[in-house]
């Protein structure tokens, strides 16, 4: 198993290298973008309100987005809203913040060709959902300590390989998509048949590059095998992967998953010692996000103006957005893909 661990890691490094390689736009996490994650990161009590509200003042993209939010049907009152304190008292500054955060990566991150089995707008849906999901499994009540804000990013950025492999090998990626969907098998598995690794590994190498935390990137790299996750990893994997198992619930957007788990067979869902295993605590997580969705898809989703679907306090959220499909980059004719496969087959 250590030795497949190992192989599965080399593999996901050179296709990630490869893929910073091969001209795919996918730049370094600016300085903004810095002083947004860091923001996110930290409790929401403890936001420097002034400070945030000028680093958004100074982005303009993200200036008129959040306005656009909260001036959405969802939130909209009888006066419209032209300052960013005024929308942070509408919307929440937690809204806020997290839609600031999404709107961010993805304005960063190429889009992708939809493909059989996963489209763009669902694959943005289904992250939204994953990163509110996972914040609230932080909670406080729920006694896993661990920050809000670590899982909320780990929860958006669970799908990048997937973004990042359906970009860079359409054909091979849509097959695995096809074949898990078919043979109702979890995709991650497919993935490393085909690929000798995960799109979850592939991600994490991404990541890195960014300087995010090592333990947001294992989170991301082990969300579907926590128990394989470095020790000090493993929560943060287990709750990544309770919250894609919650989301699926939801059923909104989709991660061309052929098979998901159920809540009682995540790691944290087997362990009688955790609230997350209780099932009527499993009741309460999967009918507050139901609810929190429910008559909101599409009456708050503006695709023209890319506004993410917000929701009622903290809780899930949907995205749809409009561009123009990029062409997909073709990678090198001698990839070294293959080749690294070929010294551990």
């Amino acid at each position: 198993m250590e030795n497949d661990l190992t192989r599965e890691k080399t593999i996901a490094h050179s296709i990630a290298q490869e893929i910073l390689q091969s001209g795919i736009d996918i730049p370094p996490i600016p300085a903004n973008g810095q002083k947004i994650m860091e923001i996110v990161r930290q409790p929401i009590d403890r936001i420097d309100i002034p400070y945030f509200v000028r680093l958004l003042e100074s982005d303009p993209s993200l200036f008129t987005k959040i306005l656009r939010l909260a001036n959405s049907p969802f939130y909209r009152e009888t006066e419209k809203i032209v300052s960013l304190r005024a929308a942070i008292t509408r919307i929440g500054l937690t809204e806020t913040v997290n839609s600031a955060c999404f709107h961010f990566f993805q304005e960063l991150l190429p889009r992708f060709p939809d493909i059989e089995g996963l489209t763009y707008d669902a694959f943005w849906s289904r992250s939204w959902v994953c990163a509110v999901v996972n914040r609230r499994l932080g909670h406080p009540n729920l006694d896993m300590g661990v920050l809000p804000g670590d899982l909320y990013l780990t929860g958006m950025l669970h799908g990048l390989g997937k973004l990042l492999l359906a970009i860079y090998l359409p054909k091979e990626f849509s097959r695995c998509i096809h074949t898990a969907l078919k043979q109702e098998e979890p995709l991650f598995e497919i993935e490393k048949k085909v690929f000798g690794t995960t799109s979850a590994m592939v991600a994490s190498n991404i990541m890195r590059t960014w300087e995010l935390p090592e333990h947001i990137c294992e989170g991301v790299a082990f969300h579907q095998i926590p128990e394989l996750a470095p020790q000090d990893s493993v929560l943060m994997a287990a709750l990544t992967q309770f919250a894609c198992a919650l989301a699926e619930l939801t059923h909104v957007g989709s991660n061309g998953e052929g098979r998901n788990l159920a809540l009682g067979d995540t790691f944290l869902g087997q362990k009688p010692t955790v609230k997350l295993a209780d099932p009527q605590i499993q009741a309460q997580l999967i009918q507050e996000a139901i609810t929190a969705l429910k008559d909101r898809v599409d009456d708050c989703i503006d695709t023209t103006n890319q506004i993410p679907k917000p929701t009622r306090p903290a809780s899930d959220v949907d995205m749809r957005v409009n561009k123009k499909h990029p062409d997909p980059v073709k990678p090198p004719k001698k990839s070294i893909l293959g080749w690294i496969k070929s010294l551990f087959s």
